[in-house]
């Protein structure tokens, strides 16, 4: 019989990258000498390949799901659902009983097979909500009241998922807020997304893609996935606007790659403005290109139900001032902490706030600082997951 340890399940996990929830939490509980088994699938999200097992621990347990190329897909709902399945199984096999069962959803489908494996055995049930699963999926469509329609059944289920959390976390107090409505045995806790600034300027450094960057020259950032909840009309438009405001020194940098990335080119030729993508990069070389960046954006569609975004966490871990226009924490942080500046959904308040954003060097510089600080002491991920941590452990 084995030893008794804390399963962790998630759908979402990428090699060499410690800024997900789901490494985050996994390594802090080895930290703890947590005995610990993860579960995710064999397919990575972000590079839509299969992950090659032999880099990872004996501990994390890779459940073959197929694998898919669009993010809004047929192919990746059959992929949740395989996944979902072969959970199923799996937790159904299991020779030893795990003291607790964390899952980070979404995915709901994975969630409501944990709480009824943890409900049938009797095992302590953690839920982690990092998106509002199908509430963010309907803002991004055309067809809202069919969509809602179509989702009902997954709302319920997810609201069924979190009444059975015995312990429930959230990415942002609107979600831990949503969340806690549904469940009357434990009060959510919101548990922002944790950073460690001396491994992110490690994983920066080690990044061997080449970088050149003109001394006279300013960068505007984007990074990560080019996706169509981010509000890519309005980067493009109050870039052009800059532009047109006596700035000549600007280039506008998309890190990533994406299904926008046809428009993006698009606007740039039609255009001619200083646009770039990088494409897809590895994690360490992104992080590598983010660093020259004088200025990022955290620009989501309005009305999209936002956490509290990788990305952003990202920019200020660079210690980049961020241009951000999503409300709730990410726009508190931005305001008590002078670490970059608000905008609201149009391209003109996006031009102007970058252009007094580089009207004065002596102010990014201020917010270079700050935004260091904030990574440093209030984002620190071992102050942040403390709480949680403690739970699981006990």
């Amino acid at each position: 019989m084995q030893s008794k340890k804390i399963i962790i399940v998630s759908l979402f996990y990428y090699e060499k990258s410690d800024n997900i929830r789901i490494s985050t939490v996994y390594n802090l509980l080895k930290e703890r000498n947590a005995n610990v088994e993860l579960i995710t699938t064999d397919f990575n999200h972000r590079t839509k390949s299969k992950h090659d097992q032999s880099l990872h621990p004996k501990d994390i347990t890779f459940l073959k799901v197929p694998g898919y190329k669009k993010n809004l897909s047929i192919g990746r709902l059959l992929s949740h659902l395989v996944f979902a399945l072969r959970l199923f199984s799996y937790l159904k096999q299991l020779r030893y009983q795990p003291t607790k069962v964390y899952c980070i959803v979404p995915t709901i489908s994975s969630g409501w097979v944990c709480s009824r494996y943890c409900k049938r055995k009797g095992i302590p049930f953690a839920v982690d909500v990092i998106d509002l699963w199908p509430e963010s999926l309907v803002v991004l469509s055309h067809r809202k009241k069919l969509l809602q329609f179509l989702t009902f059944p997954m709302k319920w289920m997810a609201q069924k998922v979190y009444r059975s959390a015995d312990f429930l976390y959230a990415g942002s107090e609107d979600y831990a807020e949503h969340a806690g409505k549904f469940n009357i045995k434990t009060k959510a806790v919101p548990v922002y997304l944790g950073m460690d600034v001396a491994q992110f300027r490690k994983l920066a450094y080690s990044g061997t893609t080449e970088v050149q960057k003109p001394e006279n020259q300013r960068w505007i950032c984007f990074g990560g996935m080019l996706g169509n909840s981010y509000d890519i009309d309005i980067i493009l438009e109050g870039f052009e606007k800059l532009m047109k405001k006596d700035v000549d020194d600007a280039k506008l940098i998309f890190i990533g790659d994406g299904q926008e990335r046809e428009r993006i080119g698009q606007f740039k030729k039609k255009t001619g403005l200083d646009i770039e993508i990088t494409g897809f990069l590895k994690y360490a070389d992104y992080l590598k290109y983010l660093s020259y960046a004088d200025i990022a954006i955290n620009s989501f569609k309005k009305g999209t139900r936002v956490a509290y975004s990788y990305k952003f966490n990202d920019y200020v871990t660079a210690g980049i001032p961020v241009a951000n226009n999503v409300k709730g924490e990410m726009w508190e942080m931005v305001e008590q902490y002078n670490i970059g500046r608000n905008f609201l959904h149009s391209a003109s308040s996006l031009a102007e706030c970058l252009r007094e954003m580089m009207a004065s060097p002596g102010l990014l510089t201020e917010m270079r600082k700050n935004a260091t600080f904030v990574a440093s002491k209030v984002l620190n991920k071992r102050i942040v997951y403390d709480k949680m941590l403690n739970q699981l452990t006990q």
